[in-house]
Order: C-alpha cells, then sequence, then structure tokens
C-alpha cells in the first residue's frame, strides 16, 4: 500500500504541474473561460492565486491530518461529481478529495465552468494518479457507469430533479449514499470599521458577485448603514476598479431601490448592487442585508436563516467562537478558504470514508 506521505507528495507534485505559468492546457482553459464571457479574468486570476496558495504540501498533510484520511480507502468505487457552475474551479475539493481516498472520479461539470477542472484532470493522469475517470457536461454522457456514491453542490430547488435524473439513468440507486450541499449564503460579524476589516468584507461579499455560498450576503455591525454609506461605497469603487462585476442584475433590482426609498427603508443604491438596513432570508443574488447589532442579533439571524447558511465569518478574538452550532472562520479567509474547510459543515473525505465503513 502506498505510504500517505507518499502519496499527499504526488499529488502535490501533479497540481504544482498543473498550476504552473507554462502549463498551456490551463492558459488556453482560461482564455476560452474569458472569452466566451463564463467567468471574468480578474476573478480567475484570483482563484488561481488562492489555489497555489491553499494547495500546497504542508496544507494537503494538514487537510489529511485532520479528516484522518487513509489511502486507497475508496479503491474499487466510483464517486459521481455533481459541480456547480457558480464559482470557477468550484468542484475542486469534491475531485481532490475522490483521489486522495483513491476512488474512481466520474464528473458532471456545469456548463457554466466545463474548461478549468479537466485541466488538473489530465495532470493527475500524466502522474499516474487517476485511471478510468471520466466527466461531461451532460449526465447522459455518464450513464454508463454505476455510482458507489455521489456529491452535489447546487440549489434545493435542483437537488430534487437531478435525484430524480440520476435513477432514471441508473446513475445511482435510492440506497446510494449521497452527499446533497444546498447552502448559498454566509453572515459576517464586524465589530469595527477599521480598513483591513471594510476590505475584507468587501472582497467578502462583491467578489464573484457575491454568488459564492461563502458569499457574505448579510453583515451584522454595531453601527447603522447611513454612518458607513460613504465610506463603504468608496471600498466597494476600489475593489471594482480592480474586479468590475462580470454578472449583472436585471431590472428588478432597481425597481426593489424604488420601493425602499418608497416606503423608507434605509439603503445604498450602487447600480450593479443594493445594500439595504434590512433582513430577510437572502434569496436574490446582488443584495447585501446590513443589520446594526451585535452577538445577539447575530444569533436571532442565524436561528431564522440556519436553511441555506453556509459560514460565519468575524474578527479578532472571536475567530473560532461557537454561534449557535457555527464555528466563526477568518473574514480574509471567506473567498479564500483553506483546503480543509467543511462545506456544510462536513469533511468531504471524512464522508466517503464513512460510506466504506456502512
Amino acid at each position: 500500500m502506498v505510504s500517505l506521505e507518499n502519496h499527499i507528495k504526488r499529488v502535490s507534485d501533479a497540481i504544482e504541474h498543473w498550476l504552473r505559468p507554462d502549463n498551456y492546457l490551463l492558459k488556453e482553459a482560461i482564455d476560452r473561460t474569458v472569452n466566451e464571457g463564463l467567468f471574468s479574468f480578474p476573478d480567475l486570476k484570483h482563484r488561481i492565486l488562492t489555489l497555489k496558495k491553499s494547495l500546497r504540501k504542508n496544507h494537503l498533510e494538514r487537510w489529511a491530518r485532520i479528516s484522518g484520511l487513509i489511502p486507497g480507502s475508496m479503491n474499487g468505487k466510483r464517486v459521481l461529481c455533481l459541480h456547480a457552475g457558480n464559482l470557477p474551479l468550484v468542484g475542486i475539493q469534491d475531485l481532490l478529495a475522490v483521489l486522495l481516498t483513491g476512488g474512481t472520479y466520474s464528473g458532471k461539470m456545469s456548463r457554466k465552468d466545463p474548461y478549468l477542472l479537466p485541466t488538473l484532470i489530465k495532470s493527475l493522469y500524466k502522474y499516474d494518479l487517476i485511471e478510468n475517470a471520466d466527466w461531461s457536461t451532460k449526465l447522459e454522457s455518464l450513464s454508463g457507469f454505476k455510482s458507489d456514491a455521489v456529491l452535489f453542490a447546487g440549489s434545493k430547488q435542483s437537488a430534487e430533479k437531478v435525484n430524480e435524473k440520476l435513477h432514471s439513468l441508473n446513475l445511482a440507486g435510492s440506497s446510494t449514499p449521497r452527499l446533497m450541499r444546498t447552502a448559498h449564503f454566509s453572515i459576517a460579524y464586524i465589530r469595527d470599521n477599521q480598513p483591513e476589516t471594510m476590505e475584507n468584507l468587501t472582497e467578502a461579499v462583491f467578489r464573484y458577485g457575491g454568488t459564492g455560498c461563502r458569499s457574505v450576503a448579510v453583515v451584522v455591525a454595531p453601527f447603522f448603514l447611513n454612518s458607513q454609506k460613504c465610506s463603504f461605497t468608496d471600498y466597494v469603487e476600489a475593489f471594482w476598479m480592480k474586479n468590475p462585476q462580470h454578472q449583472k442584475p436585471s431590472d428588478s433590482l432597481f425597481h426593489r431601490f424604488a420601493y425602499n426609498k418608497g416606503v423608507g427603508i434605509e439603503q445604498a443604491w450602487l447600480n450593479d448592487f443594493l445594500i439595504e438596513e434590512n433582513v430577510e432570508k437572502p434569496i436574490d443574488h446582488f443584495i447585501l442585508y446590513w443589520v446594526k447589532g451585535g452577538a445577539k442579533e447575530l444569533e436571532e439571524i442565524i436561528k431564522r436563516y440556519r436553511d441555506g447558511l453556509q459560514s460565519v465569518y468575524t474578527t479578532g478574538e472571536l475567530v473560532g467562537e461557537d454561534f449557535r452550532g457555527y464555528i466563526s472562520e477568518p473574514l480574509e479567509e471567506a473567498q479564500n478558504p483553506p483546503i480543509w474547510w467543511k462545506p456544510d459543515g462536513i469533511d468531504t473525505i471524512q464522508w466517503l470514508q464513512k460510506q466504506v465503513d456502512k
């Protein structure tokens, strides 16, 4: 059996090869993604630089320790990964979890991100780390293989339809283990308006247009929106100068602004984004809810909107605190998560290995 240390090193070498500046396949995939308008170049650059930091060998080793990784634990097991397409390379952690456990990978790529992840798979083939993998943007193309486990990331609305299709295509039976992750927003709890805090908040809210499950849709702060409106707008405009918002909201966002104005809701209109001093369950994109309050208000919001909540971020000594079952994470890591982070609080490697034990 391959030792854990050697296994991690080989995976690290393959990733390093994949992320090299002279990797033509990755460069071509990035160019094609940008040219087809799927993601902006600044967002892709941010994602690649983030991965260069988070996928270092020592970080993979830490994930292995945290998860209790056993190399080869999923040997002979095919894992179907249904990747979301809201962020570039959003499915990379699932792919690596299957790879590290020795499972056989099947991937349903999103039509919004079909080019990037396959370039990593090809690098893994080059290093003899993967075999019999298959992937496609169409589930029908994967129907020749019965899955032993399914990893899904997407909306609750699509999860039921996906399950029906998996059954009809004989990709998964009713008893096939499924890890269905449907969280779609996060909360920031700040206690000051220092430049570092506000810059990190801006990144957490506006990177990728706020479409990621780790993107902040609600901020709890000790001051009213009106007192921060001008200065926060300056931070946003500075961010947008370097990272123009790729997606644009529909006209309904302006209609919401007009309604808020009519009923007297404090707000800030940014043309492509709306900040309002209000709180309701985050469903629509391009809206940041601003709540004046502290820990009490934060915990009340978590209680009310737990369904769909991914993470709670904060700063200083409050990082690591438990807020109604959510262990708070550093605000600066909102759009730069470590490779060992747990989507919906579940470690993917641990989950896969438990399915083998059943």
